[in-house]
């Protein structure tokens, strides 16, 4: 049995070597004040509990970026409904009712039980937030599995669309 572990910390070491989702760090490619007919979201994880695994995040089903490790990203989301999932090893959610010109802030708690990887979304205040952004990179997505878009830089999510009554 004592063999046995070595070989599968380095198949999974391996594993998260060969992702398909590739980052990169860049400086921010959006102003601190959104445009006044939008709203800013920012990302940021500041955990170092499962640094190698990759949250890939959407909104409204739209790929808007990821994180892996401390790091934080942001989009620009149309005012409106949105739900945002974060993937980990189950996925966690998120509602924002996004106001043009406002910032949000999403905080990605991590928990790493014995391996398996959850991830809390929290929503923090602009002054707290400002603190978690300054200890992390910003980080673009540069390669995605096939499944996936590449976000447009910068990433844009649309709000959800509502039926109208007639």
């Amino acid at each position: 049995m004592g063999k046995a572990a070595p070989w599968a910390l380095a198949s999974t070491a391996l594993l998260v070597a060969c992702t398909s989702w590739k980052l990169e760090q860049v400086a921010s490619p959006l102003e601190p004040t959104p445009p006044a007919n939008m709203a800013k979201v920012c990302v940021v994880r500041t955990s170092v509990l499962g640094a190698a695994v990759t949250f890939p995040t959407h909104d409204n089903g739209v790929l808007v970026g990821a994180t892996r490790g401390p790091g934080h990203f942001c989009y620009l989301a149309e005012p409106g409904e949105h739900e945002i999932a974060i993937d980990a090893d189950e996925v966690e959610t998120a509602k924002l009712l996004a106001e043009p010109g406002r910032s949000y802030f999403l905080k990605q708690e991590v928990d790493n039980i014995f391996g398996y990887v959850k991830c809390r979304g929290v929503w923090v205040e602009e002054g707290a937030a400002k603190d978690l952004l300054d200890g992390t990179y910003n980080e673009v997505l540069v390669g995605v599995p096939g499944s996936e878009t590449l976000p447009p830089n910068p990433p844009f999510a649309p709000s959800k669309k509502v039926a109208s009554v007639e």
